[in-house]
């Protein structure tokens, strides 16, 4: 593996003029990279004085196609420890400003409507790219992308742009991306949508993993939903108490989650209900399936982040169709190995993909 490393970016620098080092002693590497969120990383390097004397904080790198943002340096005389978020991790740094607005009973947020892309480039833009105060400026440019919902909407107070790009993301089952532009300088923002690989379709060639045709290595299986609030108790600007329930279904008994949320608006308000639970859409459950994927199975070539694939089950024999929502690459001593997720670990019970256990005996393609 090869990787390029460059100083902390600012607003005019240039990689060509910014580049430190590349070196392809990379001792191991693992770096875990998702669909609609901030992905980390770990690098280790042989211990070097010329690479110690150029590494710097907020720096970034360049591996396997890949953008990274250097967080943590560390050294013990036989090896570098290079650590941090991908470039994505640009979005933690910035919150949502309150705002003025004409959306009713929504004082105080920044709102805004429209298809999912036109939502997220409000954001981005307003809170990133060209922010009324400069000192909040970050080195992107808008880069378009797949546009997700035809009508989406968002009110966002004080959350990290992160948060709120990942919420946007999931509801409309897109994804996202930040890379560095070599030629130039800064950085591109892009929407990114994925494509339907499963058995179930005929359109495009057919991904399934499975142990018996030599893919995966691994396979495990997880739903849970101790994240999960359907019952949330808005509190309106009069203090008085609604009960908001997910998906219009009456939970009781041990099914029921609740919780609590103030709500800037009246219970009258005909927002009120989608903005009690605007403010839980992150408390959702867990479905998803993760795989050790064998280095052949294709990934970056036969299949991407976002795309639908299905995996047999090797203990009912069912398939499995779902989302591939994260990837962890792993280098060490020559031997690359990939680990994927899919499925929504943590999927919007509103809009979440559906999951199909498929009954049936697996025929090869």
């Amino acid at each position: 593996m090869f990787a390029k490393f460059f100083k902390a970016p600012t607003l005019t620098s240039k990689f060509t003029d910014d580049m430190l080092f590349a070196t392809d002693r990379i001792v191991s590497y693992e770096y875990t990279k998702r669909f609609s969120k901030v992905g980390e990383f770990v690098m280790v390097l042989p211990f070097d004085l010329d690479f110690l004397k150029v590494l710097k904080i907020n720096g970034t790198i360049t591996i396997d196609g890949d953008w990274l943002w250097i967080q943590n340096i560390g050294f013990d005389g036989r090896q570098i420890t290079v650590g941090g978020k991908d470039c994505k991790g640009f979005l933690d740094t910035r919150i949502v400003l309150p705002s003025s607005t004409s959306a009713k009973g929504a004082d105080g947020y920044d709102v805004i409507s429209g298809p999912t892309r036109t939502c997220i480039r409000h954001y981005i833009e307003k809170h990133c790219i060209d922010p009324a105060d400069e000192n909040r400026k970050l080195p992107l440019v808008w880069g378009g992308g797949a546009e997700g919902l035809r009508n989406d909407s968002y009110m966002a107070r004080f959350e990290y742009v992160s948060e709120v790009v990942t919420a946007l993301c999931d509801n409309a089952n897109i994804g996202y991306d930040i890379t560095g532009n070599l030629s130039g300088g800064g950085f591109s923002f892009v929407t990114i949508h994925g494509v339907d690989r499963s058995f179930a379709q005929s359109e495009n060639p057919r991904v399934i993993f499975s142990s018996q045709w030599g893919n995966i290595v691994s396979q495990n299986y997880e739903h849970g939903v101790d994240n999960l609030f359907n019952v949330i108790y808005g509190t309106d600007t009069d203090g008085y108490t609604k009960s908001v329930y997910r998906d219009n279904n009456v939970f009781v008994g041990v099914s029921r989650r609740e919780c609590n949320v103030d709500v800037s608006a009246t219970i009258e308000d005909e927002y009120f209900d989608k903005y009690a639970l605007n403010n839980v859409q992150d408390n959702i459950e867990t479905h998803s399936y993760e795989v050790g994927a064998a280095v052949s199975s294709g990934y970056s070539t036969e299949y991407h982040l976002g795309d639908i694939v299905t995996v047999k089950d090797d203990f009912t024999g069912n398939l499995f169709n779902a989302v591939i929502t994260e990837v962890t690459k792993s280098y060490s001593q020559g031997e690359k190995t990939f680990s994927l997720v899919l499925g929504q670990q943590k999927a919007k019970p509103l809009n979440k993909i559906v999951n199909n256990m498929i009954n049936q005996t697996m025929r090869r393609r």
